[in-house]
């Protein structure tokens, strides 16, 4: 009976291990739910479920499917690319987002860059392919740990460098007012920590667009 209890227990721990090692499918652009602990700029996993109830909604977006989705009530059950609605309402919209690549690891996104520049004068040696691709001119930007500092210079040709503080974990820069050069290349940098590179989108929006149109997760 206690070898059986002990495996048992032991199943269980592998299975939360498991679910809590997955890679995150969607984040969070707003909810309304009662009793949830879920908020603003989450990630959520695939299996993951959202009670809603009768006056709940949530709007989500995922990052390998570039689909948004507004739900109202309902029990929601989060999918590899969308979600599925048990007793609620579902709008689905297509955006554009660069398919998951805003949620680079920080040794993928090392790798994955060849921006190269020499001297203090910044020449250009060499531009390689950009870390991921934003279609807004925008960021919205979420960090590891609260109370960073982070800079965004342009890498494709001399421009001013931007920085800003984020008290919590993530920034909106639309609430700032900024607005990035269509087709610009950039480094956005965390103070002590990771730095990735990306794109403006000949074509991106300005403005509060979808989140993960314009994500950078560092």
């Amino acid at each position: 009976m206690k070898i059986n209890a002990i495996l048992a227990s032991m199943g269980l721990l592998i299975s939360i291990s498991a679910h809590a090692g997955l890679a995150p499918v969607a984040i969070i652009e707003d909810i309304e739910a009662t009793g949830s602990k879920l908020s603003f700029m989450d990630y959520v996993n695939e299996g993951q479920v959202i009670k809603l109830g009768s006056g709940g909604k949530l709007v989500i977006g995922y990052m390998n499917s570039c689909r948004r989705e507004t739900i109202t009530g309902g029990t929601v059950t989060i999918g590899a690319l969308q979600s599925k609605v048990n007793k609620g309402q579902l709008l689905r919209e297509d955006v554009e987002c660069d398919g998951g690549n805003a949620k680079l690891s920080g040794q993928q996104a090392a790798t994955s860059g060849a921006l190269a520049f020499r001297g203090s004068a910044k020449k250009k040696v060499g531009i390689g392919k950009a870390d991921l691709t934003i279609y807004g001119t925008a960021p919205v930007v979420r960090v590891k740990h609260a109370n960073a500092d982070i800079t965004i210079e342009r890498m494709d040709q001399r421009s001013k460098t931007y920085s800003y503080h984020i008290k919590g974990r993530h920034i909106d820069l639309a609430n700032k007012k900024l607005s990035l050069p269509l087709g610009g290349v950039y480094r956005i940098s965390v103070k002590g920590g990771n730095s990735k590179t990306f794109k403006v989108d000949k074509y991106a929006e300005m403005g509060k667009i979808s989140i993960v149109s314009r994500l950078i997760d560092l």
